[in-house]
């Protein structure tokens, strides 16, 4: 699989975060965290505009030497550079940069006056009252460190949706080549449209002894098969992206995607109405007794227990099932939804430059003061 512009970007900010570190100059670091940001919000791959014999350095902001850095990246080696600084500095001295208070300066001086290397070392070396021994923390910031571990802060980061997007795309599209698929959906945070995502869960439906499971762990973006078995798997992808696949029989298929959808509050709630009734619902089905009640799909599941199909995006256990019950849940916004404003003096999407005098034409002011303000 080619290497998309997020594995780019993340490259170039594991750069700048260990450069900013080790203390280089910072005209150096914003350089590579800028040429980051150019790189993810690319509307285009890298790796087509250098198959396109594009050149890097059009780029805004990108030289010659970073232009051979991404170019690198791009064709799926590894980057010397990021190699040597991650050889010369404890990889767990980045994680402290989520932290509150802890800039790169901090962290430095973590790390050289305490050789703290990791979240565990200085939530230790917090308790103990410690840190107070480092210029410039006191116990302050000492109390929101601990605080923000306690929380999780500094565990394994979660990935913006429209970045995982880059690589979860792809991997569906090659499960629907093993013979014996018949359906297939990415469920978890990812299909509520959450902001950020933590793995990815994909629900699978398929025949007995179909061989999705055999394609799954081949998925050439595949960096390690963490567990294989003939109904779950779980790999880590090039990025480090964790991908959980559940393979159900088609029977099943609606309830499973139902419930690793989730999210866990809303699931628990629809299991108290299940319970109401006598019911049990887990990701098999909804079931009195051993008789299957609904299973198929999803909104065979909610029709069962009085509800409308709620979608993904409100499924988070903030009013959605109240709202349902009594049909008043929000429409969600659409593409479909959005339109072009209307301009007969429109360009390209744009309104045309104003007369000579600033003013543009009456039809124009009237447009622009009605339809184009910010």
């Amino acid at each position: 699989m080619p290497v998309v512009n997020a594995e780019i970007a993340s490259q170039l900010d594991q750069v700048a975060d260990l450069l900013d570190i080790e203390g280089a100059n910072p005209f150096r670091v914003r350089a590579y965290r800028k040429a980051a940001r150019l790189i993810g919000d690319l509307s285009r791959n890298v790796t087509d505009m250098l198959a396109a014999g594009e050149k890097l350095e059009e780029l805004p902001g990108i030289g010659k030497d970073l232009a051979e850095k991404i170019a690198v990246i791009a064709h799926g080696e590894h980057l010397p550079m990021l190699d040597e600084l991650t050889h010369e500095l404890p990889a767990g001295l980045t994680a402290m940069l989520a932290l509150p208070g802890l800039g790169p300066k901090r962290v430095h001086l973590l790390h050289e006056k305490l050789g703290i290397a990791t979240i565990e070392q200085l939530a230790a070396a917090a308790k103990a009252g410690k840190l107070h021994d480092v210029a410039g923390i006191g116990p302050g910031i000492e109390a929101k460190v601990l605080q923000a571990i306690a929380a999780g802060a500094g565990q394994a980061p979660r990935t913006k949706v429209a970045t995982a997007e880059q690589f979860v795309l792809p991997l569906p599209q090659h499960l629907r080549q093993a013979p014996g698929l018949r359906q297939i959906e990415v469920a978890g945070s990812y299909r509520r449209r959450r902001e950020t995502v933590g793995d990815i869960d994909i629900v699978a439906a398929a025949e007995p002894g179909a061989l999705v499971m055999h394609h799954f762990t081949g998925y050439p973006d595949v960096a390690e098969v963490a567990a294989q078995g003939p109904t779950q798997g779980t790999v880590r992808l090039r990025n480090g992206l964790q991908v959980d696949l559940r393979v159900v029989p088609e029977a099943s298929f609606g309830a499973a995607l139902c419930y690793f959808t989730g999210s866990k509050a809303h699931n628990i709630a629809l299991r108290h109405i299940a319970v109401d009734h006598g019911w049990e619902l887990n990701e098999y089905g909804l079931f009195k007794g051993t008789r299957r009640l609904a299973s198929r799909s999803e909104a065979e599941v909610y029709q069962h227990l009085g509800l409308p199909l709620i979608p993904p995006e409100l499924r988070e256990d903030q009013g959605e099932i109240d709202a349902a019950r009594t049909g008043t849940l929000p429409h969600l916004v659409a593409l479909s939804d959005t339109r072009r404003p209307a301009c007969p003096h429109q360009r390209d999407g744009w309104p045309r430059q104003p007369d000579r005098d600033g003013a543009g034409s009456a039809g124009e002011r009237l447009w622009l003061s009605r339809d184009h303000r910010s």
